[in-house]
C-alpha cells in the first residue's frame, strides 16, 4: 500500500475518526505535534492504537458493496477521500465553510487505481471474546479455492481404483486388451489433475497459514507492548514467549499433512457413497469399522493425555533463570547447587516426555492396526458377496483400495487430536490475553504541552507489587514546580527507581495519582507522553544494532549532530572517541555487547538527553561516579535549568548539591521532601540525607 509522498492523510484520518464516532481519537489525532504528515503505514498504526478493526483491500464496488461505516480511499496519483455508502449509492466528505458536507461521489471514483480501509468494528470491551475467530474471519478467500481443490481432488483420486476396476472385469475378465490404451490414458489425466490440485492446495494452505500465523504474532507482540508493565511483570518473560509461540501454532493446523487430513476428513464421503454404488451392503463395513475406530482412539487418547508432562514450564523457567544469572554463577565460583538442580529437572523432564511419546507411538500404532483391521474385514467381507456373485472381483478391489482413501484421513484426524486440542487451548489463550485490558483506551488521549517545563504533583502515591510484600511506595506526596530539579535519594531498596517509574507512567499506584500541569498522569496518551518524557534506567539497555540505532530508538528523525551533542552532554566523548567516533560501529558484532553495563550506560542516558524534553526523569544519571562524566553532567543540568522538570536519583554528593529540591525516600516513605539543607545548618533533615548517602 504507497502513498504519494507529498500527500498528508492525517487531515482525512481526522475526519474519518470523527465521522465513526471517536471524537476523542480524532482530537487525540489533531492534537499530535509531533508528526506533521501521516503516510498510509501511519494510517494503519494509528486504527491499531486505538483498537479499531479495520481490512485493507484494493479499491471496488465489490469490496464497498458491504460497508456499514465510512471508509478512507487512498488513489494512488491522488488526494485521500473519506467516503460512505449510502444505499446504492456512495458519497464523499467535503468541507464548506469548516463544516463537513456529504456530496455525491463520481462512479469513476470507484475505479481508480489505489486502496481502501473500511473499518469493519469499533472499539469494544469486548472485543477480545473471539479475538482468534474474528481475525480468521478476514482470512476467508482461501475458503473457496481449498474447497474446490479438495473436491477436485477427491473425485480424481478414485480415477485409480476404478481404472482397477476396469482392467480386472473388462480386460482379463471380458477379454479385451483393446480397451486397456484408453483406460490408461484417462487413470494418467486423472493422477495429474489429482497432483496439480494437491500441489495447488498445500501452497494455498501453506501461505495462509503462514500470514495468519505472522497476523498473530504481530498482534501478540503489539498488544504486549500496549500492556501495563505492572501486569507485563507479574506473568513473567517465558509465559510472554509462550504467548508468540502459541499464536504460531495455527500452522500446524493448516499445513503439513495432518491440516491436508483434516480437511480431506468430510471429502471421504465420496468414497463411501463409490463404495456403496459398487458393492452395496458393503460399505456398512467401513461406517461400522470408523465407528469402532472413534471409540477405540477416544479411549486410547484419555489414556495417553495421562502421561502429558507436567514439568515443562518449570523446565523452561530454570532454563532461562540459568541464562540470566550465567555471570553471577561464574563468579561466585560455585555452580554445585545450580547443577544438581537442572539435573533433577532433566531427568524429571526427559522421563516425562519419554512416557508421553511411548503413549503416542502406541496411539499411531493402534490407528494403524485399525485401518488394516478394516481393510481385512473389507476383503473377508467381499469374498463372500463375490462368490455369492453379488459384486464382481474388480468391485471387490476397488472398494478395498477405496478403504483407505477413508481411514487414512480417519487416521490422520485422530492422530491429530492432540494437537487439535493444544490448538483449541492456544486459541482460548490467544482470546483470553486479548480481553486483557492495555493501557490505551479512550480516557487516556489527552496530549501533554511539550513546550515548556511541567508541573508535577504526587499526591498519596502508594505502589505494591503483590499482596505479600511491603508496599514499595506508601503515601508518597510532594510537589515540584515548573522547570525545578529534584533529586530523589535515599538508601538502596527504598523505592527510588519505583517512584520514577510511575512519575514517566510506566507503573500504575494502586492508590493516589500523579498530576501534570493540573491534569491525572493517567488522562495522557501513554504513547504521546512517553515520547515527549526523556527516561534512563539505573539498567543500561542495549539493543542488536549500531550506536547510531540504539541512539536514534528515542528520536528516529535525529541528525548526526544531535547524536554527537547527546554523547557530549552524557559524558560519553571518551567512550565515543573509543570507538572511533563511529556511529555506525556494531554494538553487538561479537554475538553480545562489546560495552560493559557501565558504558552502556552512557549510551542510555544519551539517548533520554537526546529529546531534548523539558520533561527528565534520570535513574541515577551519573552511577559511576566518573569525573568527567559528573562534570559533564552538571553542566548539561546549568544549561537547561528552568527550562525543564527533571528529577533524578543519586548517591553522588556532588550531583546532589545541584537540585533545588530534595526528597529523601525511606521503606518507601517520604522521610523529607523541600529545599536542599544548609551545609552549616545541623537538622535531623541534614542527619538523614548524611546517613543515606553513606548507605548507598
Amino acid at each position: 500500500m504507497t502513498q504519494p509522498t507529498s500527500v498528508n492523510i492525517k487531515p482525512a484520518l481526522v475526519m474519518l475518526l470523527q465521522q465513526i464516532g471517536l471524537y476523542a481519537q480524532a482530537n487525540n489525532l489533531s492534537c499530535e505535534q509531533e508528526t506533521k504528515s501521516f503516510d498510509s503505514v501511519m494510517v494503519v498504526n494509528t486504527l491499531k492504537k486505538h483498537q479499531i478493526s479495520y481490512s485493507v483491500n484494493e479499491i471496488s464496488t465489490a469490496e464497498l458493496s458491504h460497508t456499514i461505516h465510512p471508509f478512507l480511499l487512498l488513489p494512488t496519483d491522488s488526494a485521500p477521500i473519506v467516503a460512505r455508502r449510502s444505499g446504492e449509492r456512495y458519497e464523499h466528505l467535503t468541507l464548506s465553510a469548516n463544516q463537513p458536507q456529504w456530496q455525491a461521489l463520481a462512479p469513476e471514483s470507484l475505479t481508480i487505481t489505489g486502496h481502501v480501509i473500511t473499518i469493519d468494528a469499533l472499539p469494544s470491551a469486548k472485543s477480545g471474546a473471539h479475538a482468534f475467530a474474528a481475525h480468521m474471519s478476514k482470512r476467508t478467500k482461501w475458503y473457496k479455492p481449498v474447497f474446490w481443490l479438495s473436491l477436485l481432488s477427491s473425485l480424481t483420486g478414485l480415477a485409480v481404483p476404478l481404472f482397477t476396476m476396469a482392467v480386472y472385469d473388462r480386460v482379463i475378465g471380458g477379454q479385451a486388451p483393446e480397451v486397456l490404451p484408453s483406460l490408461a490414458l484417462g487413470a494418467i489425466l486423472a493422477v495429474t489433475i489429482l497432483i496439480s490440485s494437491r500441489l495447488a492446495r498445500a501452497s494455498i494452505l501453506s501461505s495462509t497459514s503462514n500470514r495468519f500465523a505472522r497476523d498473530l504474532s504481530n498482534i501478540t507482540f503489539r498488544r504486549l507492548l500496549s500492556m501495563p508493565l505492572i501486569v507485563l511483570s507479574r506473568v513473567g518473560l517465558t509465559n510472554h514467549l509462550a504467548r508468540i509461540r502459541n499464536a504460531e501454532k495455527v500452522r500446524t493446523l493448516l499445513s503439513g499433512p495432518s491440516g491436508a487430513g483434516l480437511i480431506d476428513l468430510p471429502f471421504t464421503s465420496i468414497a463411501l457413497v463409490t463404495i456403496a454404488l459398487l458393492s452395496g451392503w458393503l460399505v456398512l463395513v467401513p461406517l461400522v469399522m470408523l465407528l469402532l475406530f472413534y471409540l477405540v482412539m477416544k479411549a486410547v487418547k484419555k489414556y495417553t493425555q495421562a502421561a502429558t508432562p507436567t514439568i515443562s514450564s518449570e523446565y523452561q523457567n530454570a532454563s532461562n533463570d540459568l541464562a540470566k544469572q550465567l555471570l553471577q554463577l561464574k563468579i561466585s565460583g560455585d555452580t554445585q547447587g545450580w547443577n544438581t538442580k537442572f539435573s533433577r529437572l532433566c531427568k524429571e523432564h526427559c522421563r516425562q516426555n519419554f512416557l508421553y511419546s511411548k503413549r503416542n507411538g502406541l496411539t499411531g500404532a493402534i490407528a494403524h492396526a485399525m485401518s488394516l483391521i478394516t481393510a481385512l474385514v473389507t476383503v473377508f467381507t467381499g469374498i463372500f458377496l463375490v462368490l455369492n456373485q453379488s459384486i464382481s472381483p474388480g468391485a471387490l478391489i476397488a472398494c478395498v483400495m477405496l478403504i483407505w482413501r477413508i481411514t487414512g484421513p480417519a487416521q490422520l484426524a485422530f492422530s491429530s487430536s492432540q494437537k487439535i486440542t493444544m490448538m483449541d487451548s492456544a486459541i482460548k489463550q490467544f482470546d483470553r490475553f486479548m480481553e486483557a485490558g492495555t493501557e490505551h483506551n479512550e480516557l487516556r488521549l489527552d496530549v501533554p504541552d511539550t513546550t515548556q517545563a511541567p508541573e508535577v504533583s504526587f499526591k498519596h502515591l502508594t505502589l505494591r507489587y503483590s499482596a505479600d510484600v511491603e508496599p514499595a511506595l506508601s503515601g508518597i506526596s510532594f510537589d515540584v514546580a515548573p522547570g525545578e530539579i529534584v533529586a530523589i535519594i535515599g538508601p538502596n531498596g527504598c523505592g527510588k527507581t519505583s517512584l520514577l517509574q510511575t512519575a514517566i507512567g510506566i507503573l500504575d499506584a494502586q492508590a493516589g495519582y500523579i498530576s501534570v500541569n493540573g491534569k491525572n498522569l493517567k488522562q495522557y496518551d501513554p504513547q504521546s507522553f512517553r515520547q515527549w518524557a526523556g527516561f534512563n534506567s539505573a539498567q543500561p539497555d542495549l539493543f542488536p544494532g549500531s550506536l547510531a540505532d540504539n541512539l536514534r530508538i528515542a528520536k528516529p528523525d535525529a541528525t548526526d549532530e544531535e547524536l554527537f551533542q547527546a554523547l557530549d552532554n552524557a559524558g560519553a566523548s571518551t567512550l565515543f572517541a573509543s570507538l572511533n567516533n563511529d556511529l555506525n560501529v556494531d554494538l553487538f558484532a561479537q554475538g553480545h555487547s562489546i560495552l560493559s553495563d557501565i558504558e552502556g550506560s552512557y549510551i542510555c542516558l544519551a539517548r533520554a538527553l537526546l529529546k531534548s524534553s523539558t520533561y527528565l526523569v534520570l535513574d541515577e544519571p551519573i552511577a559511576n561516579q566518573n569525573p568527567y562524566a559528573r562534570h559533564a553532567f552538571i553542566n548539561m543540568l546549568n544549561r537547561i535549568r528552568g527550562k525543564a522538570t527533571i528529577l533524578f536519583t543519586t548517591h553522588d554528593q556532588a550531583l546532589i548539591q545541584q537540585a533545588d529540591k530534595v526528597v529523601i525516600l525511606d521503606k518507601g516513605a517520604v522521610v523529607y521532601a523541600g529545599p536542599l539543607p544548609d551545609q552549616a545548618e545541623t537538622s535531623p533533615s541534614k542527619a538523614t540525607m548524611q546517613e543515606s548517602n553513606a548507605n548507598g
